[in-house]
């Protein structure tokens, strides 16, 4: 049987874990960010950020639906169509709120 001590010293790896696994994602969308809308780290990450708060969700959840949104496989041909795509999942909140 496990004491207390041992349980707790496991814990920190578990949440390094998801921590670097959410990090991960949220830097894949961020390079999608930076490569569809022309801007540097900063800026996409502000973007993502900003479209989290408005649309009140975790970073890490908006991160992972942007890159769900990413094509399977290499570079996309249309960027403009992967813009359309990245504005439905960033912007959605703005878009379907009342005026």
């Amino acid at each position: 049987m496990e004491d207390n001590h041992t349980l707790t010293a496991r814990a920190p790896v578990a949440d390094e874990t998801v921590v670097a696994a959410a990090r991960q994602v949220i830097e894949q969308a961020k390079g999608a960010v930076m490569l569809v809308y022309s801007v540097d780290a900063d800026q996409a990450f502000a973007i993502l950020r900003v479209a989290s708060q408005d649309a009140n969700v975790k970073l890490r959840q908006l991160a992972a639906a942007v890159v769900a949104e990413l094509p399977e496989v290499g570079t996309p041909h249309d960027i403009a169509a992967l813009r359309e795509s990245l504005d439905r999942v960033l912007f959605a909140a703005k878009q379907s709120q009342p005026d």
